[in-house]
This record gives structure tokens, sequence and C-alpha cells, in this order.
């Protein structure tokens, strides 16, 4: 076998422990075939859920802060169907400004923008937080909750 051959083969040996431990449960993966996070926020905010405060994915799970009945929930949502799995009363958030637009539009538009790799979403201060993903790496962005511009890009060390 040739050195370069035997190298390979030994580096790839070396690299499996690290993917299983990468791929561990509890891991924040997507589970596959999911619908569209714009997709799973439209359809909460056409039962009611508005506004969000936080969403991310955890658990293989959409994990949801939001607003029904000016109460604070988090729910627990299934990615691939949008059926909410669980739900229970939370501790306020500060929320979007009251004039703010709907987080499914927001999405929409960075999806159009070309974001839409997005695992975690939160209001923070006065902006919208994103962590998206894009070919060169992770990426946090910050979104203006009024307009839905991106204000700030910057890569995620």
């Amino acid at each position: 076998m040739s050195f370069l051959k035997s190298f390979v083969l030994a580096t790839a040996a070396a690299a499996t422990p690290m993917a299983a431990i990468t791929a561990a449960p509890g891991d924040a993966t997507k589970p596959e075939k999911v619908q569209p996070i714009v997709k799973i926020v439209r359809q909460l905010e056409q039962s009611g859920y508005a506004p969000f405060t936080e969403l991310s994915m955890d658990d293989g799970v959409w994990e949801a802060e939001v607003y029904k009945d000016d109460v604070p929930y988090e729910l627990h949502v299934d990615p691939k169907t949008g059926e909410i799995l669980s739900e229970h009363r939370d501790d306020s958030e500060p929320r979007p400004p009251q004039d703010a637009k709907p987080l499914s539009e927001i999405l929409q538009l960075l999806a159009k923008a070309g974001y839409d790799d997005i695992d975690d979403v939160s209001f923070e201060r006065r902006y919208w937080e994103i962590e998206t993903y894009q070919k060169d790496g992770e990426h946090e962005i910050h979104v203006d909750p009024m307009t839905g511009k991106v204000v700030s890009d910057r890569l995620d060390d």
C-alpha cells in the first residue's frame, strides 16, 4: 500500500470517533425532511401565537418562546409536521415593538436574501439576533424588527 493511501486510511479512521461524538444524541441538529422554519412560524402565528421572542432547534424539535392572548408560553414543535408537542406557561420575555413585522415575514424576507438555513432566532434589545449557516460557516445576523433588513452580518467564530 502506498504511503498516501495509508495516510488517507489512517486519517479517516482517526476522524471516525470524532464524527460519532458530533452526531451524538441531544445534538441540536435538525431531523431529516423538516418543514421550512417560515412555514412552522406562519402556522403558529395563524393559531394565535405571536409575538415570538425566541425560536431554536433543541434536541430535534423547535423550541419556541411566544405569547398567546398576552400570556407567555414555551412550545415544543415537531419540525416535520408543525404539531405542538408540548405547551406550558413561561416567564415573560422582552417582546419586539408592537408595530414590528411578524416573525414569519422577517423569515420570508431573509429567505429571499439567501438566509434560509436558520437554527436560532431571538429578540435581543432592539434587533432579532439570528444564527444562520452560509457556505463559509455560521453567521450571526441582526435584523431590524420593523423593516426586516439585515443591519449586521458577521461570521460567528
